[in-house]
């Protein structure tokens, strides 16, 4: 068993977390992008509900992946997990927006603060299952 040190961060365990959210979120978003990605404005089609979903389900993933290998302090690593995998697509978005022209207005700086806090939020919410699941299984031994 590895000995965890109180308030320190196991980046590894982070990184792996990142990595299920990415998986598991980018491919539906990527397809959903390329079906759909020229819809006009207001006449989008709802296969963006997709996208969402899996968003929310792959942040959900990381942190509750990352809260199952680290349970002494499985909050701190899914934050950590979801706040690398965030932090990863806002560098591919930005880089994006650079590459193809598009402004990068306050609106879509906010916008991507909204959705940084929504996915941390998820990642710490899968943690917190995590720890939830572990404690019952823990208690039925």
């Amino acid at each position: 068993m590895v000995r965890e040190r109180s308030g320190s961060v196991d980046w590894r365990v982070a990184l792996r977390g990142a990595l299920v959210a990415l998986i598991v979120a980018l491919p539906p978003v990527v397809v959903v992008r390329l079906l759909k990605g020229n819809d006009l404005e207001g006449r989008e089609s709802n296969l963006w509900v997709v996208s969402v979903l899996a968003i929310f389900l792959g942040f959900g993933l990381c942190g509750y992946n990352a809260g199952r290998q680290r349970p002494r302090s499985a909050l701190l690593h899914a934050a950590a997990a979801a706040g690398l995998a965030f932090g990863g697509l806002v560098v591919y978005t930005v880089f994006r927006h650079l590459v193809t022209g598009d402004p990068i207005t306050l609106a879509f700086v906010v916008r991507l603060v909204l959705v940084g806090q929504i996915t941390v939020s998820l990642g710490i919410l899968g943690g917190y299952v995590a720890t939830r699941r572990r404690g019952r299984a823990g208690s039925a031994a």
